[in-house]
């Protein structure tokens, strides 16, 4: 039986009967700001839920914005916070985000926060011109629980005013939603297509020469004192098949490579297709959550070597002190709109192993302050510190100056925030950008005082390793050189 509660606002929440969150997104994935928060790492402790929604009553984009995006962002979102502040649905346990804001923060948002130099020729040029920020507002989510395999729908009713006129705007929401859900499987879906014929080559963008002398470049600004780390990135393009979509891609990618903070968003013209582990920031009640990761030995297929990488990576000295130094730069960006004394490290270099790559992985939390807002944690910690380096200005600078594209999407953040202040931020890494059928992606990794420009090179294509096998592409690569896929 559906269990079905109506609050006070005129907002409505439904348990369903469980449905294969493929098997619906695929049924509206070409949607423009179709969004789907994808656990698609069920099994990771922070993959417990995944969220799906589209057609948002309003949109809002920004590039190159003059004034604070946040701020702007936090004022849009007020006028809907207002009736939903205090409101609790039925079941306490539901999957907590139930109507808001979803979307992409990209990197480059940090120009607007931080005085940075400006992108100057030849490097950082911003050649795709997407959008630093584009977010939908979402009255109807489908949320899905994995731990408990249950299934809810949201819908607040907005832009509807008043109980009752949000009530029937809601109910004719999730009445259609129901239509949409009629006849889908309700087990996961067994099939990950084929691309066809490969069309066009994977491209690096400068050759692996070109690569390690920057990372060397890195070093030096670290013995000079400038810095203590910073993370550099280079960038991959091709085109997938003819005969291929992005969302075949995505599904190919999720099964490969799955990550607890995947998703994919439809954007009209351009998709992101993401296979991120990281959580750049959770916000529940008041408690604030990051969750970096600095530290990667690839995986391997023989236990046994499997076994030694992961014990490597566990003794490393140097990717340990890469991780602490984010560790404390995240305490230091943390402190700013948490309370004195609430903060703490519950996990310091934890070793977690993912599909691809095994990674170390930090934990720190606080309580935020009263008053204090979502976009206020996103203004105050972005982007986030494990991509881009400390000191995080000087960093930022220096990764300026020596990638060649402005970052775009990449390392920003994409995930919600719901208008009961709830909100759950991935790191853009493992993500592609795909626009008609061609198909960007960039990694990158952390550069410390004793890294070595060969060993960083390797690492980065262990990141790539999921995101070139989803296109067809070989595992082994020479960066700088066409590649047939």
């Amino acid at each position: 039986m559906i269990d079905t509660h109506i609050m006070a606002s005129g907002a409505i929440a439904e348990e369903l009967h469980w449905v294969d969150p493929l098997a619906y997104f695929s049924a509206i994935a070409e949607k423009p700001y179709a969004i789907w928060l994808d656990s698609a790492d069920t099994q990771h402790p922070a993959g417990r839920y995944s969220f799906i929604m589209h057609d948002p009553f309003e949109t809002f984009a920004l590039k190159n914005p003059s004034d604070n995006p946040f701020a702007q962002l936090k004022t849009k979102l007020y006028q809907w916070q207002e009736d939903w502040i205090g409101l609790k649905t039925h079941w306490p346990d539901a999957p907590p985000f139930k109507g808001g804001v979803a979307g992409l923060f990209g990197y480059d948002l940090a120009q607007s926060l931080e005085t940075l130099p400006p992108h100057q020729p030849p490097y950082a040029i911003d050649d795709t011109q997407l959008p630093d920020l584009a977010v939908g507002f979402y009255d109807l989510v489908l949320g899905f629980d994995h731990q408990t395999h249950r299934c809810f729908v949201f819908s607040t009713g907005f832009p509807a005013q008043g109980a009752a006129e949000r009530s029937n705007l809601a109910r004719l929401k999730i009445e259609n939603l129901k239509k949409t859900l009629h006849g889908l499987p309700n087990i996961p879906a067994a099939y990950f297509p084929e691309s066809g014929k490969k069309d066009g080559n994977i491209t690096a963008d400068i050759e692996a020469s070109v690569f390690k002398s920057r990372v060397q470049k890195v070093i030096d600004y670290i013995h000079a004192g400038d810095i203590f780390q910073a993370n550099l990135s280079h960038r991959f393009s091709g085109h997938i098949a003819s005969d291929d979509t992005p969302l075949s891609y995505y599904t190919r990618l999720r099964h490969i490579s799955p990550g607890p903070f995947a998703a994919y968003a439809n954007f009209g013209s351009w998709v992101l297709a993401s296979a991120s582990p990281e959580r750049f920031l959770e916000c529940n009640q008041q408690n604030v959550e990051t969750r970096p990761i600095k530290g990667t030995r690839p995986r391997s297929e023989d236990p046994i070597i499997d076994k030694a990488l992961l014990a490597e990576l566990e003794a490393s000295l140097k990717d340990k002190a890469e991780n602490v130094m984010i560790v404390d730069l995240l305490r230091n960006d943390l402190s700013r709109i948490c309370e004195d004394g609430s903060m703490k490290v519950s996990a310091l270099c934890q070793a977690e192993s993912f599909e691809t790559v095994h990674h170390l992985v930090s934990i720190i939390s606080g309580k935020l302050r009263n008053g204090l807002t979502p976009p206020d944690v996103l203004e105050a910690c972005f982007p986030g510190g494990s991509i881009s380096g400390a000191p995080k200005i000087r960093a930022m600078e220096i990764i300026a100056e020596l990638e060649n594209n402005c970052r775009g999407p990449y390392t920003g953040a994409l995930g919600y925030i719901g208008f009961d202040g709830a909100m759950d931020m991935n790191i853009l890494i493992r993500t592609a950008i795909i626009r008609d059928k061609k198909i960007t992606f960039q990694v990158g990794g952390g550069i410390v005082a004793d890294s070595q420009p060969e060993a960083e090179y390797l690492e980065t294509l262990d990141k790539a390793r999921g995101l070139m096998n989803a296109i067809g592409a070989p595992e082994k690569v020479q960066a700088g050189k066409k590649i047939a896929t």
